[in-house]
């Protein structure tokens, strides 16, 4: 080969060799992913629907997003990416949650069968090559809310008190209940009464007015809510006053013990933290039994009245308002939810009716506790206990020892704290003890049924005289 065909080769591989070293160092031959992190199939006008967008190569180039129906096709989104340098990467994710209501447009926003198409193309950088993915997910538009019939006729219901409500939804309803004021309670299917019949346990709070909102409410799968008066009356209470006077070898009793069951700390001084167990440990404590109360069993446990504890003087009564002092200076205030109940010291404690132990611990405030569910959102509280007599997921019968009676937690003595809490909400126990009341209010508003359907009781015809 003549030296002028050599360099003429030369030259033209050149460019070539370059031409192909720039190809495979830009070379992308994963395409980019499309994740449909939340896409119900059925939507309402307040669904999202949330796409994770990645491209693990150069990254990615062009995204759009679109509606389709009919043949009319809407761009939701539309967006083009810089291009990096050869040496660098672009943009490799992108997040997208779409709101159904504000992103379909009002002249295909109907009832029906839509489809979402993504497409996307990364920055594969190749004149002859590039990576580009559709896809595309149906839809099934559904703007009727479910419907609602209440089925129980009266409702009478106290600060601090408890009720229940009847009620019937529609097929297409995912969740239904009672919402009152900024508390909401789930309804549970009622078995043996017809498809879509509920029953509903519900409480007014201490500190809520009587004349707070109630309604029952119904969601279906698309998100779509419906809600409906019913008839109710409401009566307040005048709850009792309380001061506590602190004492210096009080703080000093309860303060450390609290300290090595909880990630509590001491403050810079005992008084302090007493008051910051006093008050903040208190919600934390309360937000932990409001969670466990809301996965209670959907049905009922239990039957008749609930047990006080046999023998006790009350100490203390549900939602007593306390002002603490301490050397005659006020220091704080509280409100006591539940009874404090005392017997002989280390007395039997007795489970107030039939459940499951939902939880057997030390619990902060409340020292070592037992929680018993008894279905429907209802759960009994047993404080302070010196011993602990029974693990979590153990049934219980009316009448089981728990545990004995002590003066764990923060408790100045001796005695049992009695609690009950309806789906997260503290209520007064005296009317779960009283037999008549359970009745009227309870298990009178409808044949209640066990889980396996069977008839468990009828309730007693004539209506609660709030007088």
């Amino acid at each position: 080969m003549t030296l002028f065909m050599k360099k003429l080769l030369i030259g033209i591989s050149s460019p070539l060799v370059l031409f192909l070293v720039y190809s495979l160092w830009n070379w992308d031959s994963s395409p980019p992913t499309v994740q449909w992190r939340e896409a119900p199939s059925v939507i309402g006008m307040d669904s999202q629907i949330s796409l994770e967008i990645q491209d693990q190569g150069k990254g990615l180039q062009w995204l759009e997003v679109a509606w389709v129906r009919s043949g009319d096709r809407h761009v939701v989104v539309s967006e083009t990416y810089e291009a990096p340098w050869s040496w660098q990467q672009g943009m490799t994710q992108r997040s997208l949650d779409l709101s159904v209501g504000s992103s379909l447009p009002e002249s295909i926003l109907s009832e029906g069968e839509f489809l979402l198409e993504v497409r996307v193309r990364d920055q594969s950088d190749l004149w002859f090559w590039e990576n580009e993915v559709f896809e595309q997910r149906s839809f099934n538009l559904d703007l009727t809310p479910p419907r609602i019939q209440t089925l129980s006729d009266q409702h009478y219901i106290r600060q601090g008190g408890s009720e229940a409500i009847l009620y019937k939804v529609s097929e297409d309803t995912v969740a239904s209940g009672v919402q009152v004021g900024e508390h909401l309670f789930r309804g549970y299917p009622l078995p043996g009464r017809g498809q879509g019949t509920h029953v509903c346990l519900f409480a007014l709070a201490h500190d809520q007015a009587p004349a707070t909102a109630m309604y029952v409410w119904a969601e279906d799968a698309a998100g779509n809510r419906n809600q409906t008066s019913f008839w109710k009356r409401a009566f307040p209470v005048k709850f009792r006053k309380r001061n506590i006077q602190l004492s210096e070898s009080m703080i000093n009793a309860v303060v450390p013990e609290i300290l090595a069951h909880t990630d509590m700390t001491l403050g810079e001084s005992v008084l302090e933290t007493f008051l910051e167990i006093n008050g903040r440990l208190r919600e934390i404590n309360h937000r932990q039994i409001e969670e466990i109360s809301r996965q209670s069993v959907g049905h009922l446990l239990w039957s008749g009245a609930f047990l006080q504890l046999s023998n006790s003087q009350v100490e203390s009564a549900f939602a007593d308002h306390r002002t603490y002092y301490y050397k005659s200076q006020k220091v704080d205030q509280q409100t006591h939810l539940g009874f404090d109940l005392a017997t002989v010291a280390h007395g039997a404690v007795e489970s107030a009716n039939d459940g499951i132990v939902v939880f057997a611990d030390y619990l902060g405030i409340y020292g070592n506790t037992v929680l018993v569910d008894h279905g429907l959102g209802l759960i009994s509280l047993y404080g302070h206990l010196s011993s602990i007599e029974v693990q979590e997921g153990q049934g219980i019968t009316k009448g089981a020892i728990l545990g004995r009676t002590g003066q764990t937690g923060l408790a100045a003595g001796d005695h049992l704290h009695f609690s009950m809490i309806l789906q997260g909400v503290q209520v007064n126990p005296l009317e779960w003890w009283d037999e008549r009341w359970v009745d009227q209010h309870i298990l009178g508003k409808a044949l209640v049924a066990t889980e396996e359907g069977e008839e468990s009781r009828r309730g007693a015809a004539d209506l609660f005289d709030p007088s």
